[in-house]
């Protein structure tokens, strides 16, 4: 689609760097708006945000790795050389879970009501990314016979070879506006959360339901390689479906409402 946003001699710009970048800085706008909501000062801000990212690194790449482990073992997937690239958003997504309950302790602010503002600026930020992912090319979809299929012809697409140049579902756009309707369905959430209406938490568990939802419905649209793991369900899947279970049990046995 359009993989190269800049290019000044060998100096190239990619466009998917650029909205990551621009989907991290939108989460992490909206996550500032609601510092005073999460109780802290501009240091444990900071702080926090540190925590997120780290475990969000750590656990796309540990994930990725753990995936790609035939790859690592043959050489193929060199995982220093090559950090910047794979990654998996559930390894990230579990990684920053976890280095959120050490952040959660260290600054003294309740893990559960604080996690229902990261699960707007979650999704806010993933939608933009994913949206790199279609300038890039990866993540691509199957083949398909919709009127909104897409061709990605772009000599630097990191489209797999068999699928250049052929109608794909645009799974990107797909993930993507599915990310920005759950982070508005999110805000509402809050918004009633804060008005107490709703019991603290509520919205973290509805992002994860949601979310699982909608990725283990994309996955069967997307063309590039999945990692099968089990019964034809990619790892992904299976990580969705482990995410339904638990969000959807915690939600039905505490409820949602304040008591």
């Amino acid at each position: 689609m359009f993989p190269t946003l800049l290019q000044i001699g060998d100096f190239r710009l990619a466009t998917y760097g650029v909205l990551m970048v621009a989907g991290y800085m939108a989460s992490i706008w909206y996550l500032s708006a609601k510092r005073s909501k999460l109780g802290l000062d501009e240091a444990g801000f900071s702080s926090l945000i540190c925590w997120l990212f780290f475990g969000a690194i750590v656990g796309a790449k540990l994930m990725y790795w753990a995936v790609e482990w035939r790859g690592v073992l043959s050489g193929a997937v060199r995982p220093l050389r090559d950090f910047r690239y794979g990654v998996v958003f559930y390894g990230g997504f579990f990684g920053a879970a976890l280095t959120g309950v050490v952040a959660a302790r260290r600054l003294k602010i309740p893990y559960l009501a604080s996690a229902d503002y990261v699960a707007a600026a979650l999704p806010l930020g993933h939608g933009i990314g994913r949206l790199g992912c279609l300038a890039a090319g990866c993540c691509s979809g199957t083949l398909a016979s919709v009127p909104w299929a897409l061709r990605f012809t772009h000599p630097d697409a990191l489209v797999p070879a068999h699928l250049h140049g052929r109608p794909l579902h645009p799974v990107q756009l797909y993930e993507a506006f599915g990310d920005f309707a759950i982070a508005a369905a999110m805000v509402r959430l809050i918004g009633r959360i804060e008005r107490k209406t709703l019991a603290p938490g509520t919205a973290a568990l509805a992002y994860v339901l949601c979310y699982a939802a909608l990725r283990f419905a994309v996955e069967f649209f997307r063309g590039d390689d999945r990692g099968g793991f089990f019964v034809g369900l990619s790892v992904s899947q299976w990580a969705a479906l482990a995410c339904m279970g638990a969000a959807g049990g915690f939600l039905v046995k505490r409820g949602v409402k304040v008591r």
